[in-house]
């Protein structure tokens, strides 16, 4: 497996989990801020929150690719 397609998976998982977290689970007023203020500032906090939960969920779908895909080209 290429130390490229390791680095992004790892990177992808780190941030599925922390934005997941952080944003969808516990709903830290300053992720819910920033997701508002970059798609749309009359956006809900609850909007706001299944964004972030819908992000980490294609985020981390990318990293399994990224292993599966490394592990087959050797």
């Amino acid at each position: 497996m290429g130390i490229g397609y390791l680095l992004g998976a790892i990177f992808c998982f780190l941030y599925a989990i922390l934005v997941g977290y952080f944003g969808g689970i516990k709903k830290s007023p300053g992720l819910i801020r920033i997701t508002k203020m970059k798609i749309n500032k009359n956006m809900k906090d609850e909007t706001a929150a299944k964004l972030c939960i819908g992000a980490s969920i294609v985020v981390l779908a990318i990293g399994i690719f990224l292993i599966v895909y490394g592990a087959i080209q050797g």
